[in-house]
């Protein structure tokens, strides 16, 4: 099998999803070009939330976290964005690490996931989308597992790993959730996945049909 090449920009990993809400998000690659789209985002996250990504106060992303998060390989770091109007709503990333929690580079196959969304666009799924996309750009880069180390204040990320329907581990260790789990899918997982879908484009029709709004075809 040929080794994909390192920064190729990968087109074939983006996504238009509909949200729990009947809404709309396009699922992209993060790119070095997305700077200020990112912390443009950051400044929009509260406090609370920040916390729970970086388990320490964070009130802003330094130049160095910037271009950590914003230059990918597309093979051990990867980083994907929920974009609507053109702006980040939500983002998630993966680092590939060894057996010791260290970044490792292939075949190491397994990676540590984090995910930070808007406080405005919680509750909406999209960390849930996000996790199917990135769990599929996985496997397609070879890992076959993800860590996630979680507060276990943070009940909403726990439940998104839980409810996703992949074989899990958990711990507590230091004061903080350790998951890990399989990116094989089950078919629980399988399930969970479709009735997503099924629920979101059946909210996205409920939208369009609701009273006030007029689709108007043609002139």
């Amino acid at each position: 099998m040929e080794t994909p090449s390192e920064h190729v920009y990968p087109a074939h990993w983006e996504a238009d999803v509909v949200l729990r809400d009947g809404g709309t998000a396009h699922i992209r690659p993060i790119t070095e070009d997305d700077a200020k789209r990112l912390v443009d985002f950051y400044e929009q996250v509260s406090d609370e939330s920040k916390y729970y990504r970086f388990f320490a106060p964070y009130p802003r992303l330094s130049d160095r976290d910037v271009h950590r998060f914003t230059h990918h390989d597309y093979v051990d770091r990867v980083g994907l964005a929920a974009v609507v109007g053109g702006e980040f709503i939500a983002t998630v990333r993966y680092d590939r690490i060894d057996a010791t929690g260290r970044p490792a580079s292939a075949p190491a196959d397994e990676a540590e996931v984090a995910f930070l969304v808007q406080d405005a666009h919680q509750g909406r799924g999209l960390a849930s989308a996000l996790l199917e996309h990135i769990a599929a750009v996985a496997r397609e880069r070879g890992i076959r597992r993800f860590a996630a180390e979680v507060l276990p204040a943070n009940t909403k990320m726990i439940k998104v790993f839980t409810d996703a329907g992949y074989t899990q581990k958990r711990h507590f260790e230091d004061g903080v959730v350790r998951l890990e789990f399989d990116l094989e899918p089950t078919d629980r997982s399988v399930a969970v996945q479709r009735s997503r879908e099924q629920r979101a484009e059946a909210r996205s029709v409920q939208r369009l049909l609701a009273p006030g709004s007029v689709a108007v075809i043609g002139t």
